[in-house]
């Protein structure tokens, strides 16, 4: 049964997978699209293209059917303003379970046991005048490279966490002045080592932040991501070398202070936590643009705050580069799913 079962979840990781070979824009349709069995089937063809998704006759049958479904889904619920275009995304014909699987479930619990450094207030009490708009995503940093590392994919693994952890370690890494430190960072070590935390059962950035201060990590490509824990929970730190990085601490920004926040963001990238729910079939098939659609009620997936203008926030999620814009989220400030509810954490670095 053990190995039935291992086998099972290697592969629903390789359908995944599958899913995203390459990373590309939204895939636009209309209702036209729609019209018919066969038009929806042309549409699932140019969608394979367009994702460049490779599936085999088979295997295509039976994803028709979610294709199928999420393309109406989209049509009939997604909120959209003007003339903006329908988008797919590319994971319209995974499985309810695939998508489920992504789901952080953070942790609320033991958060008085953690001692964060004394946040800095980047503006005073609240004198600086803040730029109308920042984006790091298309700032150049040290050693002459994107100030923000690439977008990767935490797939059936409840680890957005660690993905958001590491992220904006490896920001701040590479924004410091005279960066000499390039590094991209093991969730994975995250995931099996950080026992405050539960794996790919959910967990918190700030306690990824103490298990890195108090441990140090090491490097993606000493420890790689596997997409899922081990059965036996192994951890591979003491045998993997530590990264040459100095964290003091982490610090907490506080709760509904938008002020704060962006502040923050003016100098260094932030981890926010917002709230997406349960069947929530809007925000998995977000695929660009600005998002009004459904919010949860509770707050269950963290990602990394990139930047912001006077309407809206931009997120970098850990779910692929085939999803959202590039793997972005352009969250509405004004619909902005209760990520000013826990404020924002961010690392803080030897040199700050």
């Amino acid at each position: 049964m053990a190995g039935q079962a291992i086998a099972a979840v290697l592969g629903i990781l390789l359908a995944l997978a599958l899913l995203e070979p390459t990373a590309a824009a939204g895939l636009k349709f209309t209702t036209h699209d729609l019209r018919s069995e066969k038009a929806v089937r042309q549409l699932y063809e140019r969608w394979c293209k367009h994702f460049k998704v490779v599936r085999k006759q088979e295997e295509k049958v039976h994803r028709f059917a979610n294709f199928n479904q999420t393309v109406h889904h989209v049509a009939s619920h997604t909120v959209r303003v003007a003339d903006e275009p329908l988008r797919l995304n590319g994971f319209a014909d995974a499985t309810w379970a695939e998508l489920e699987a992504c789901r952080c479930r953070m942790t609320p619990e033991g958060r008085r046991n953690l001692a964060p450094v004394p946040v800095k207030r980047r503006g005073g009490d609240g004198n600086l005048t803040l730029p109308d708009s920042i984006d790091w995503t298309s700032r150049i940093c040290g050693q002459g490279r994107p100030c923000i590392s690439p977008v990767r994919n935490q797939f059936l693994c409840g680890s957005c966490w660690a993905f958001a952890a590491t992220a904006a370690i490896e920001s701040h890494l590479a924004i410091r002045p005279e960066a000499s430190i390039i590094v991209q960072l093991s969730e994975q070590e995250l995931v099996d080592c950080d026992h405050a935390s539960h794996g790919c059962k959910g967990g918190l950035a700030i306690k990824a932040f103490n298990y890195i201060n108090q441990n140090g990590i090491t490097s993606r490509q000493n420890y790689p991501y596997r997409t899922f824990q081990r059965e036996n929970g192994t951890c591979l730190a003491r045998t993997t070398p530590r990264t040459n990085i100095t964290m003091i601490g982490w610090t907490q920004l506080e709760p509904h202070n938008e002020y704060e926040l962006l502040a923050q963001v003016t100098s260094a990238l932030v981890v926010v936590a917002i709230s997406i729910g349960d069947n929530n079939t809007e925000f998995r098939g977000y695929a660009g643009g600005m998002y009004w659609g459904k919010c949860g009620t509770k707050i269950d997936h963290e990602l990394l705050l990139v930047g912001y203008d006077p309407d809206s926030y931009l997120l970098k999620n850990s779910w692929g580069q085939s999803w959202g814009d590039f793997g972005y989220l352009l969250l509405p400030r004004t619909h902005n799913c209760g990520i000013l509810e826990r404020g924002g954490s961010y690392p803080v670095m030897g040199w700050d």
